[in-house]
């Protein structure tokens, strides 16, 4: 799968992005809120390898697609979705600190939400949030997104029980300015 956005070019996860992959499971900056810090063959194990395969709607992974600059091809982070059955995707993305501020998630979020709802039909998108991820809560705001509720020591990373954010996103409340023009190739 290809496609892309105003400033950045989506394809799905190949054996060739492992190094970027690793790179950034390891950059526990980045990884605060997302993992325990894990061995690269526990991420290649239980992150990386189990993304590879071709995804369909129905699938039991992610649909894990690595984002790029357009003008420089460089690798900017990950995104994608995962059907939760009933009509229902849960987005995800992860953006290497380098590119952290530059608008990157909210461009990738609008295009993943045209996405799954217009080339997939799912019904409702859902996020998940470690909470005092400032930045990614402003992006799913941003993008349409409702804070609908707090689980309360809902996720564990490093011996602490911190509390989750749950958002959410039905079709019919999808910003206009998440639609796009473009479609995937497949």
């Amino acid at each position: 799968m290809q496609f892309e956005s105003s400033r950045l070019t989506y394809q799905s996860l190949k054996e060739s992005d492992w190094p970027f992959f690793l790179a950034l499971s390891k950059d526990r900056e980045v990884m605060k809120y997302v993992s325990d810090a894990l061995s690269d063959q526990q991420i290649r194990e239980t992150r990386f390898a189990i993304r590879l395969p071709e995804w369909r709607k129905g699938s039991a992974h992610w649909l894990c697609l690595t984002m790029r600059e357009k003008e420089t091809q460089a690798p900017v982070g990950f995104t994608g979705f995962i059907d939760r059955g009933d009509g229902v995707a849960e987005v995800g993305f992860l953006l290497a600190r380098a590119f952290h501020g530059m608008g990157y998630g909210t461009e990738s979020l609008n295009r993943i939400v045209s996405l799954a709802f217009d080339e997939y039909s799912f019904r409702k998108l859902q996020a998940t949030v470690t909470a005092g991820n400032i930045a990614s809560k402003r992006t799913l705001l941003k993008a349409g997104f409702i804070h609908e509720a707090t689980l309360r020591e809902s996720f564990c990373i490093d011996g602490r029980w911190l509390d989750d954010w749950l958002f959410s996103l039905p079709k019919a409340d999808a910003p206009l300015s998440a639609a796009s023009p473009e479609i995937p190739s497949r």
